[in-house]
């Protein structure tokens, strides 16, 4: 059943390439791309990526091979990407922060007839043979292309690395109908229409960028603006030169964007504030509706494995509830399961969360074995701790970050929310040590708000009113900044490793 803030309305176009189609017929002079100086409306847009995919036709590209995008956000990367999908050819949007090995694993994995990178990424392709290489250029076009058809809904159109820095890469296969659903799912819950626009400040390889936000806008006819590579100096240019109405990042850009100087010209045209990866804490959401009482904020959860949205809270509980990650989108469903029994547990109580609906992958590429293990009879298994209060669903964590401390099992997003809330404090990360007798101890490191001194004894003093005194951790760690991964959260596993290797650095000291 469909929430009451949300509506339910069905996706116009079975696929994206349906709908560049569309409005190059309805709004032809419309704006449809920015980057920089550079403005394509989407007539001239649809005419680029008609002569891309001739120019792909011509290297012998067609449906069902596989191609694999890396490059910076630039207009030349969407128009390759949209003659990909457009030949019904499946898409792989590359991470740019692979070493070479990596990205030729993932190459490999996927048979790639074909790899399209930029000139700032020739290193990264160095471990491919060249034969397979291309320049993303806009002179990849042929003249004059005839009709090249229209693709199948149904067939594979993109896949995404969930594990592209560490472990086993798997890639996440979208059907070209589920990346429909999946960015027609920001429209029925943001409502928003085709006077819209956007900057898209993180990768675009990344679900935020492609789905959130350019899928989104394709579908509405509206304008999607590029930012090169996010700096918080030139995200504040971009927003201020061309005014869009909605911005969607994790709260720590947001958070960089709104202690920039310029802020307040920058985020005044921003009707729709999405932020989604961890929960904004209440002082930002206090500041952001202070400064600029136009906006409306929504929390998003999603994932790779799911096209991107899960839920969505809407504006109305962002002051009371602003933990939540509120209610499912129109047409999916949400189970919490116990992990040990895997039956469905009683409100209130902490289990996994288990989802399923239209933008569900096809499966992991080539791996049925890990495929099996994450679905079951058509319900993801998302790896997320969740619970459901009132009818609003929370997540506490990750199955596997949850710590052992002695037994008690602690989940760090409590925590993290308790000591980001903090007035000296920007963002935080609680993660576990190793520890011979306790299994683990628990530890925090934190990334300062600007202007700030961090004071570890007055933050751990106030935990201790706040929390079980096992679940306070033992040493908080100034680390500014935190690493991040490329959509801009907060790197966990780059903090337990930094954090692991000194401490057994140290414990090898004392012996």
């Amino acid at each position: 059943m469909t929430h009451q803030f949300f509506d339910e309305r069905p996706v116009p176009f079975p696929t994206l390439s349906d709908a560049l189609q569309h409005w190059s017929r309805q709004t032809p002079n419309a704006l449809a791309l920015t980057a920089g100086r550079t403005e394509l409306t989407y007539a001239q847009l649809s005419d680029r990526v008609a002569r891309c995919m001739g120019w792909l036709t011509a290297l012998g590209v067609k449906r069902g091979d596989r191609v694999v995008i890396v490059g910076h956000n630039e207009i030349s990367w969407v128009v390759h990407y949209l003659a990909v999908l457009g030949l019904g050819a499946v898409i792989a949007p590359a991470n740019n922060r692979l070493n070479p090995s990596q990205f030729a694993d993932q190459v490999g994995l996927l048979d790639a007839v074909l790899v399209l990178a930029d000139d700032v990424h020739e290193d990264i392709v160095a471990a491919v043979p060249a034969g397979r290489v291309h320049r993303l250029s806009d002179d990849n076009a042929v003249p004059n292309v005839g009709d090249l058809g229209s693709p199948d809904p149904d067939a594979p159109a993109l896949i995404s690395f969930t594990s592209g820095t560490t472990g086993k890469p798997k890639g996440a296969t979208l059907s070209q109908r589920a990346l429909a659903e999946a960015s027609w799912a920001f429209v029925n819950v943001l409502k928003t229409t085709g006077n819209d626009s956007t900057l898209v400040v993180v990768p675009m390889f990344h679900n935020t960028g492609f789905v959130d936000q350019f899928g989104h806008m394709l579908l509405l006819g509206g304008r999607t603006d590029l930012l090169r590579k996010f700096r918080t100096a030139d995200a504040v240019e971009a927003l201020t030169a061309r005014p869009v109405t909605y911005l969607a990042a994790v709260p720590s850009i947001h958070r960089l964007l709104m202690l920039a100087d310029g802020a307040q010209q920058a985020l005044a045209s921003v009707r729709v504030l999405l932020y989604g990866g961890s929960p904004m804490p209440r002082a930002w959401i206090d500041e952001l509706l202070a400064n600029w009482p136009q906006m409306q904020l929504f929390h998003g959860y999603g994932m790779t494995e799911y096209g991107s949205a899960v839920s969505f809270l809407p504006p109305a509980y962002a002051e009371t509830r602003g933990e939540s990650v509120g209610f499912a989108v129109p047409g999916t469903t949400i189970r919490i399961v116990g992990t040990a029994d895997g039956r469905d547990v009683l409100p209130g109580e902490v289990g996994e969360l288990w989802v399923t609906g239209p933008t569900l992958m096809q499966g992991y590429w080539r791996q049925p074995d890990l495929t099996a293990a994450k679905i079951t009879d058509g319900w993801l298994h998302t790896g997320d701790l969740a619970r459901v209060d009132d009818g609003f669903y929370y997540i506490e964590g990750r199955v596997d970050d949850v710590i052992n401390r002695g037994g008690e099992k602690v989940l760090p997003a409590h925590i993290e929310g308790l000591i980001a809330s903090m007035e000296s404090v920007g963002i935080s990360c609680v993660f576990g040590i190793s520890d011979p007798v306790l299994q683990n101890r628990i530890w925090a490191a934190v990334e300062p708000r600007p202007g700030h001194e961090f004071d570890e004894s007055q933050t751990r003093a106030q935990l201790f009113d706040q929390l079980p005194d096992y679940a306070v951790p033992e040493r908080i760690w100034v680390m500014d900044p935190l690493p991040r991964t490329a959509s801009g959260k907060v790197d966990r596993r780059a903090i337990v490793a930094h954090f692991d290797e000194a401490n057994t650095a140290k414990s090898a000291g004392r012996h």
